[in-house]
C-alpha cells in the first residue's frame, strides 16, 4: 500500500444487529418458557395412572422441564450480553475509539416527551427483599399522562385513582407495632381467618418492605403504594383487597373489582425489563384447560395464566398481575393482533425508536365461569375467567389501538 493511500477499516460490530439480535433471544427465550408452562399444564389435566404414568410425569419435572427452562435461562443471558456488546461498541464509537472498549455504564434513560417532562422510568434503588430492585417514586401518573400527552383515563368507571387519597394522618408500623404480619410472608390489614382489620379512617399507613396503605373515611384500604417483582413476592400483590387501586413500582396502576379480581390496569408510561422475575409455580396453578360446548360441538380451550402486563414490560409476578387467558389472545399464533402483538409493539417501539407509549386495559368479568367458581364458592380471585379485554394504547397521546378482545370461543360455554 502506498504512503498516499488511505483504507478505512471498520472495526467493532454493528449494534444495532447485535440489539435486534439480543431482542430475537429474549422473544425465543419468552417462547421456550411459555412452551414449558403449556406442556406442565396439558400433562397436569391428562387422566393417566400406573407406573407408566408415574415415570413419565417424574421424567418431566426432574429433567425435561428444568431442560427447557435452563434453555430459555441461557437464551435470555445471551441477548442480554448481546445488549452489553453493543453498549459498548457504542460508548467506544462515541468515544472515537475503533477497537474494543472498557465496559461502560448504561446510556441516561430518555426522558418523557414535553416540556420540563421528568422521566419515571424507573431507577434501581434499594434492593427489594430477596432480590430484585426497588423503584424511586418521581412523578404521580396524572402528571405523566399530561406530559405525554395522554388525555383522561379510558376506563374511569372503575374508579382507579392515579394519587393517593388525602389524610390526617400517618402511622409507621415497625417491628412490633400490634398492626404488624406476622411474618415478611403475610399481608398487611388482613387478620389470620383472611378479614380485613379494623383501621383508623383517613390514614396512611407505612409498613415498611410491605409498602404503603391509605384508608377512606370509613377506615377500609382503597389505595395502595407496594413494590412487586422481587426473587421473594410480595404477599399485598398476592391477597389484595377489593375495590382498591394498587400503584406498583411507581410506574402501573391495578384497579380490583368487588371481588378482588383485577379490572383495569393503566400504566402512563411503559417501559422494557426484561429482567423481571417469573414465577413457574404461580402460572401452572392459573394456567387451566375446559372443555367448551357451543353450538351442539364441544372443544377443549386452555387458558394461560396471562400476564395483565408482560414481564417483559415491567410487569410484576405477583397474582394481582394474573388473569386466565384464553392461549388464542395471549399467544402469537393465531395470525391476528392479540395481546402478545401489542406487547411486542411497544417493546420493539421503545427498544429500537424511543416511543413512547401509555397502556390501559379493562377486564371484563362476565358471568359465564367454570363450574365451582364464583362468590358463593369463595374463589380466588385468579380462579375467574375474563369474558373478554378492552385495550387501549397510545403512542405520544395519539391512539395507536382501542381493541376488543373476547376471551373464548363466541358462543362457548363452561361445562357444568
Amino acid at each position: 500500500m502506498s504512503g498516499g493511500e488511505h483504507v478505512n477499516v471498520f472495526q467493532g460490530a454493528d449494534t444495532g444487529a447485535l440489539r435486534q439480535t439480543a431482542g430475537t433471544m429474549a422473544g425465543g427465550a419468552e417462547r421456550i418458557d411459555d412452551l414449558a408452562l403449556r406442556l406442565g399444564s396439558l400433562i397436569d389435566s391428562v387422566t393417566w395412572a400406573g407406573p407408566d404414568a408415574d415415570s413419565f410425569r417424574a421424567d418431566w419435572d426432574a429433567r425435561v422441564r428444568p431442560a427447557l427452562f435452563e434453555r430459555g435461562a441461557q437464551l435470555r443471558a445471551g441477548g442480554h450480553e448481546l445488549d452489553m456488546h453493543a453498549e459498548e461498541q457504542d460508548h467506544a464509537s462515541d468515544a472515537g475509539g475503533g477497537g474494543a472498549a472498557e465496559p461502560s455504564a448504561p446510556p441516561p434513560l430518555p426522558t418523557l416527551r414535553g416540556p420540563s417532562a421528568a422521566s419515571t422510568r424507573p431507577a434501581p434503588s434499594t434492593p427489594l427483599p430477596g432480590g430484585g430492585a426497588a423503584f424511586t417514586r418521581t412523578a404521580s401518573a396524572a402528571d405523566v399522562s399530561q406530559q405525554i400527552g395522554e388525555e383522561a383515563l379510558a376506563f374511569p368507571e372503575t374508579g382507579m385513582e392515579l394519587s393517593p387519597p388525602p389524610t390526617d394522618e400517618t402511622v409507621t408500623v415497625g417491628e412490633g407495632h400490634e398492626l404488624a404480619p406476622d411474618g415478611d410472608e403475610n399481608p398487611f390489614g388482613i387478620d389470620d381467618d383472611g378479614a380485613p382489620l379494623e383501621l383508623a379512617p383517613d390514614t396512611s399507613y407505612e409498613v415498611g418492605e410491605h409498602g404503603t396503605y391509605y384508608t377512606d373515611g370509613e377506615g377500609r384500604i382503597s389505595y395502595v403504594e407496594a413494590d412487586g417483582g422481587g426473587e421473594e413476592m410480595n404477599p399485598n400483590l398476592r391477597d389484595v383487597f377489593p375495590e382498591a387501586t394498587y400503584h406498583v413500582n411507581d410506574s402501573t396502576y391495578y384497579r380490583t373489582d368487588e371481588l378482588g379480581r383485577t379490572e383495569h390496569m393503566y400504566v402512563p408510561e411503559v417501559i422494557v425489563d426484561r429482567d423481571m422475575a417469573r414465577s413457574q409455580s404461580i402460572q401452572s396453578k392459573i394456567a387451566e384447560r375446559w372443555d367448551m360446548a357451543g353450538d351442539g360441538t364441544s372443544e377443549p380451550v386452555e387458558f394461560n395464566a396471562g400476564h395483565v402486563l408482560a414481564r417483559q414490560l415491567g410487569g410484576v409476578r405477583e397474582e394481582i398481575n394474573y388473569t386466565r387467558q384464553w392461549d388464542e389472545v395471549n399467544q402469537a399464533r393465531s395470525g391476528r393482533d392479540t395481546i402478545y402483538t401489542y406487547e411486542s409493539l411497544m417493546a420493539d417501539g421503545i427498544t429500537d425508536d424511543d416511543r413512547s407509549y401509555s397502556y390501559e386495559t379493562f377486564v371484563t368479568w362476565g358471568d359465564e365461569q367454570p363450574a365451582g367458581v364464583g362468590p358463593a364458592h369463595d374463589s380466588e380471585p385468579w380462579q375467574y375467567v375474563p369474558e373478554g379485554y378492552d385495550v387501549h394504547i397510545r403512542d405520544s397521546g395519539e391512539k395507536i389501538v382501542d381493541e376488543h378482545l373476547p376471551n373464548y370461543p363466541e358462543g362457548a360455554r363452561f361445562p357444568g
